[in-house]
């Protein structure tokens, strides 16, 4: 009877290190911020085994952190806030300028080529399971803005 409980045990801890490695975060970055810019962008390339959703984001380096994505509207390209981001399985999904992206809200200071950001993505699976993924993304040169300048 111990040995089989021994397995059951083996098996759950395997599982949970399987559930680890569903989401892979590869190439997080920020953008450098100017003087007295509020908001800040962040990139990153999110690759999920299975079908997930990216519900959340957080940051100890801003107020608040926010999933955005980029849309044309009357010839106009505008930015707005998402509820959650799909992660369709085994297919790497890229946030980054001019598409889906992580908006910074309200910097705490500003973000300088070569400090890094503490970020906590949270994922939610098909059977309502969530993942807190901590990463860090590195923050590049202000050159080749993002145009979230007044965001």
């Amino acid at each position: 009877m111990k040995s089989k409980n021994l397995f059951v045990i083996a098996a759950l801890l395997f599982a949970a290190q399987v559930y680890a490695a569903d989401v892979t975060v590869d190439g997080a970055w920020a953008r450098a911020t100017a003087p007295g810019q509020a908001n800040g962008s962040v990139g990153m390339i999110i690759t999920s085994q299975q079908d997930a959703r990216l519900i959340a984001v957080s940051s100890t380096a801003a107020a608040s952190s926010e999933i955005h994505t980029m849309t044309m509207d009357n010839g106009i390209m505008k930015m707005r806030q998402i509820e959650d981001l799909p992660l369709p399985a085994k297919q790497a999904v890229k946030l980054g300028p001019g598409g889906e992206h992580l908006m910074l809200m309200g910097l705490k200071k500003p973000l300088k080529e070569g400090d890094s950001v503490p970020l906590t993505l949270t994922v939610e699976f098909a059977d309502k399971r969530t993942e807190k993924i901590q990463t860090q993304a590195q923050v590049k040169s202000l050159t080749g803005g993002h145009g979230h300048q007044n965001h």
